[in-house]
């Protein structure tokens, strides 16, 4: 982690370059121009540990389901653009593969995994009381909204543990696919067009023209069709 100096050193630097300022001044300024010190931690400091909670890994890697909306899995990721990160939230659906819901923005937040849910709720209609809902460990899906939205439709959480991407690896897999088949080889986009081709990719090309040897060979869409 690199140091920045905080205002009573840089007050110091400023008196021996020659400048006459208070340490008070120095400090005003600093914080009217939104500068905040950094300084690396002290050896065997420890993060404190987040209030947010981490729920059991009930999915426990059982990835084959027979129906639909049984079980969800959902995780989030960001792809590079030409003015800045875009974020991606899906919700996969176990028993078909499909992307039921998807969430795309310019900012990593719960709203994100809202959103996607509200999406795969909205077109699915599942009974919450029958749906396990499984995700990784980040912050986005321990906070506070997304845990009532789910607790209120009765869905049953499940979290990857710590460290280990295989707990969740269907999403895993989506991402990888969805950036080595399609976004990479179109180079470096704007947010709002990558936005777009990670649409086309999620709802017209995953679903409808590519097979999954996990279905037996069929497309998505042709999958739940013969279900």
């Amino acid at each position: 982690m690199q140091n920045v100096p905080g205002y009573r050193k840089l007050w110091l630097e400023a008196r021996d370059a020659g400048f006459h300022c208070g340490k008070n001044q120095v400090q005003r300024l600093l914080q009217d121009a939104g500068y905040r010190s950094c300084t690396a931690p002290k050896a065997g400091y420890q993060k404190p540990k987040s209030s947010l909670p981490v729920l059991p890994n009930l999915l426990n890697r059982q990835f084959s389901v027979g129906a639909a909306n049984r079980v969800w899995v959902s995780d989030i990721t960001q792809i590079r653009c030409s003015d800045g990160w875009l974020y991606i939230a899906v919700v996969l659906d176990l028993g078909t593969r499909r992307v039921v819901g998807r969430a795309m923005g310019a900012i990593k937040s719960a709203q994100l995994v809202l959103e996607a849910l509200e999406q795969a709720w909205q077109h699915q209609r599942p009974d919450g009381q029958q749906l396990l809902f499984h995700s990784e460990q980040g912050s986005q899906y321990r906070s506070e909204e997304v845990m009532k939205w789910l607790n209120t439709r009765g869905a049953t959480i499940s979290m990857s543990r710590r460290g280990n991407c295989w707990d969740n690896a269907c999403a895993e897999s989506f991402f990888a696919l969805l950036k080595k088949e399609w976004t990479h080889p179109l180079g470096m986009l704007g947010r709002y067009e990558m936005a777009d081709e990670v649409r086309y990719y999620a709802d017209e090309y995953y679903p409808k023209a590519r097979r999954h040897m996990a279905l037996g060979g069929m497309t998505p869409n042709t999958y739940a069709a013969a279900a």
